[in-house]
């Protein structure tokens, strides 16, 4: 598939939606039912899951098509329940993502730092390897909270905290981790160095 600019603002305007997903979810249960939202929320999935596939990205596809499923499902039981658990359900599966890349031959983040440093060594590689298993644990974590909140919190303060605070999380875990990395390589180098 030619990566069209339409189909570059699709992408971007289906990944914005699913960003803004719980402020659109507290503000649409003022206007519309919560069966409204969550069609309107599995369409969107089923959208994303079809570009991906004319992507040629059929994992990330077939991840879509499995996150709508389990909302249909979720909606047979309650509408807002279904609504509430989008948030876990992303963040259970990026963690099983991230889990089972550990299990090939490259993990994910390895595959991301290969695209800037492609001959990466030794302890880049050991260093991915542990990153990856952070955002494992940052993935676990912030689903619970999720669960937590879906079950028993105020639809505000699962709107703060699936709508900013998880977000501001990742943030912060993704610039943080920027110092750390520098720390350790040059501890790494002076070690290195020190025994050479």
């Amino acid at each position: 598939m030619t990566w069209s600019v339409p189909n570059r603002i699709i992408t971007v305007v289906l990944a914005l939606l699913g960003i803004a997903y719980p402020v659109i979810v507290y503000f649409g249960l003022s206007v519309v039912s919560p069966r409204v939202i969550l069609i309107a929320a599995i369409t969107v999935v089923l959208l994303r899951a079809i570009m991906f596939f004319r992507a040629h990205k059929h994992c990330a596809g077939a991840i879509a098509c499995i996150i709508a499923l389990i909302l249909m499902l979720a909606g047979y039981a309650s509408d807002m329940l279904a609504l509430r658990f989008y948030p876990v359900i992303v963040s259970a599966t990026l963690a099983l993502v991230f889990t089972l890349s550990l299990f090939s031959a490259m993990p994910l983040i390895e595959r991301f730092a290969r695209i800037q440093t492609p001959d990466l060594d030794d302890y880049g590689v050991a260093y991915t390897r542990t990153l990856t298993k952070v955002w494992i644990g940052f993935f676990v974590i912030n689903g619970l909270i999720a669960f937590w909140t879906a079950l028993y919190a105020s639809i505000e303060a699962w709107t703060l905290y699936n709508g900013l605070i998880s977000y501001v999380l990742v943030a912060v875990l993704f610039v943080g981790e920027w110092p750390v990395r520098r720390i350790l390589k040059a501890r790494h180098q002076r070690q290195i160095n020190n025994h050479a």
